[in-house]
């Protein structure tokens, strides 16, 4: 390995050292948005650090063919606390101005959305509902009307009818009853 070749893999683990403290910070700072339960915390803390050595060693691959030398290690070690004295109040304030604009941009979205398709729609839905409920009830009503003087009337045929008839006939009634309760 040369010198030259040395020198960019240092460099390159110092910056891979300052990527690692910016995507820990950035990965601490949204964690709480979405870990509710220690399962999750701890799944996504795993997944978070398999990717990031995943993303150093493909770094270190590129740069010196996947060499790991132990003040590699220490170049990454060194570009971390760079980061932490140098950059990590900077860089909190510039994550918190751009989640504030992301979430800004989704209230927006959110907002629009409900109001030009979300709202319609139930507009128009509810819309057909009650006029689909009037037609029934009207219907329902017209149906009612004709059929109560047709009741009189056959409660008034009953009547008259001989008493042999109507014992022959109380069965069918009877029937005709109990389905009546059962709807």
């Amino acid at each position: 390995m040369t010198l030259s070749t040395q020198f960019i893999t240092i460099i390159s683990m110092i910056i891979a050292g300052v990527y690692l403290g910016a995507s820990y910070y950035t990965f601490k700072r949204v964690e709480r948005l979405w870990t509710s339960s220690i399962i999750w915390k701890y799944g996504l803390e795993l997944l978070f650090w398999l990717l990031q050595a995943s993303v150093l060693y493909l770094l270190l691959f590129i740069v010196n063919e996947g060499v790991l030398r132990f003040y590699l290690l220490l170049a990454v070690f060194c570009g971390y606390a760079m980061f932490k004295a140098l950059f990590e109040q900077s860089f909190g304030r510039v994550l918190d101005k751009l989640i504030h604009i992301l979430l800004w941009i989704y209230r927006l979205m959110y907002r629009t959305i409900k109001l030009l398709l979300v709202k319609p729609i139930v507009f128009v839905v509810s819309l057909l509902v009650v006029v689909v409920m009037k037609i029934i009830r009207l219907l329902w009503l017209l149906l009612r009307i004709p059929l109560w003087p047709i009741k009189t009337l056959l409660s008034l045929i009953i009547r008259i009818l001989p008493k042999r008839l109507q014992k022959f006939l109380h069965p069918f009634w009877r029937f005709y009853s109990k389905m009546k309760k059962e709807d």
